[in-house]
């Protein structure tokens, strides 16, 4: 029996999909108070009949572009799209036996380094929608209506990117719903909102990133190209995932298949190259609240915690030959810093207050039935792990259940974490991904869901943080938001 939490001290599961939290419970019901508070949050729905799919280069180019082009140019277009060894594998397929043997051989000689890099780094074989797949914090990429949310960091405006590769803004009340569209912005993996600003979107995407610009008293709903800056370096993508200082003032990218991390002055459209060599490459970026920490997970058994004051890093092996980090979170101080790995049903945990020099074990993830009923399981791998930005709930989204597990959380000298509840969607729908609403501030805070039926679905988690002292969460008998 380890001697931290685990799933299987989690309160039972509601029998019908979970509506809220009272008090620490995690019912089926709806409160008529908080029915009209959500009535303020933006509605979305994402149907997977109505998406249209999102159609490759390669599709365009046969319906549009004749085929009948002579070899010069055909080869000019080769190189332009696939560089040099799609020259040489078009020369390899000529039918004139010396052309083909000597582009043969000169193909070989051009992929020596590349095979070294593939042999050590299996995931660079991948393709780049396999590794957007792969690396994005989103279950079922590629068939998840719903691929990525991000709340805006001052206002009840929400971004839902669906799998067609539109990005559709939700705000409180507005008449105008903008859906955000441009020709190069395809396997979207991620997104995140200026902090300290109202109107920029930064997109991760399959060729670097598309950084938006729109004006929140605008009434147009389909924003012009002319709102939109690409953000692109050669070689840095597909960009999988991006961090903002919380200033706002510098945006941190990274790519599985570059090993540098590339931090961007906006304002400029400048980067700054970070790069080390071990790893392969960036999959998961996470910015301290404070600023002061950035998390740089790589797709290998390495990650860094670098000190953006002196830009010199602390550097960290998790355990497992194939193991890797797949997902991070900050607690709100910037002392604390939660992970998992690729292959291990653990929450570890880092302290950079405490005289412990590796991270440890504090919960264990480990699959539990929740409802004999149905076998319905909950825990496992996990997917993603949410914070709440006043750091009294952590929940976490897995790869192979469909349950959300939530967490009360304390922090201080050490962290403690408490099983608290499990948020169940409708009948086969499982969490693809998820986010908490940046600004919340009645008394608790708000979850919101994808589900993978294209649901998007808002959580109201109530409590007082009265009490968060002790082990336990303390919960008042009457919740902040009911108070005269």
């Amino acid at each position: 029996m380890s001697d931290y939490p685990s799933l299987q001290n989690m309160p039972g599961v509601s029998l019908r999909p979970t509506k809220c939290e009272l008090d620490g419970v995690f019912g089926d019901n709806l409160h008529p108070v908080l029915e009209k508070m959500l009535e303020s949050y933006p509605t979305l729905l994402i149907d997977s009949d109505s998406i249209r799919p999102s159609y490759s280069k390669e599709t365009i180019k046969s319906a549009f572009l004749p085929k009948n082009e002579s070899t010069g140019v055909a080869l000019l277009s080769q190189w332009r799209e696939e560089g040099v060894p799609g020259v040489l594998g078009s020369l390899k397929e000529s039918p004139r036996s010396q052309i083909s043997w000597l582009a043969g051989v000169l193909l070989a000689v051009w992929r020596i380094p590349s095979s070294l890099q593939t042999f050590f780094y299996p995931h660079l074989r991948l393709s780049p929608q396999e590794m957007l797949s792969t690396f994005c914090l989103t279950r079922d990429w590629f068939e998840s209506p719903v691929r990525c949310l991000a709340w805006h960091p001052h206002t009840r405006k929400l971004a839902v990117v669906s799998r067609d590769d539109c990005v559709r803004i939700g705000g409180n009340g507005a008449k105008t719903k903008p859906i955000l569209r441009h020709t190069g912005q395809r396997g979207i993996s991620c997104l995140s909102w200026k902090p300290c600003g109202s109107a920029e979107l930064a997109v991760g995407c399959r060729v670097g990133i598309m950084l938006w610009t729109l004006d929140p008293a605008s009434v147009v709903s389909r924003p012009s190209t002319s709102c939109v800056r690409p953000l692109i370096q050669p070689g840095h993508a597909p960009v999988t995932t991006l961090a903002w200082h919380p200033a706002g003032k510098l945006l941190a990218s990274g790519s599985p298949a570059d090993p540098t991390m590339l931090i961007w002055s906006v304002a400029s459209e400048q980067c700054a190259p970070v790069r080390r060599v071990s790893g392969g490459g960036i999959s998961l970026l996470r910015w301290s609240a404070g600023g002061s920490r950035l998390l740089a997970a790589t797709p290998g058994r390495t990650f860094r915690v670098w000190n953006t004051k002196s830009w010199k890093p602390e550097r960290w092996t998790v355990p497992g030959l194939e193991s890797a980090v797949a997902c991070a979170a900050w607690s709100a101080d910037s002392n604390h810093l939660v992970f998992a790995t690729s292959d291990e049903p653990l929450l570890y945990a880092v302290s950079f207050i405490s005289e412990t020099d590796s991270a440890v074990p504090v919960l264990d993830l480990s699959e539990v039935i929740v409802d004999s009923g149905c076998d319905l399981l909950g825990g496992g791998l996990a997917q993603n792990i949410v914070w709440e930005p006043a750091g009294h709930r952590l929940a976490v989204a897995f790869r192979s259940t469909p349950l959300v597990a939530v967490f009360s959380t304390r922090t201080g000298r050490s962290l403690s974490l408490t099983p608290c509840g499990w948020i169940r969607g409708a009948e086969d729908e499982f969490a693809t991904c998820l986010e908490f609403e940046a600004d919340f501030s009645e008394g608790g805070a708000v979850l919101t869901v994808g589900w993978s039926s294209g649901r998007v679905q808002h959580v109201p988690l109530l409590y007082s943080p009265v009490g968060l002292q002790a082990t336990k969460v303390e919960i008042l008998s009457t919740p902040e938001l009911f108070t005269v």
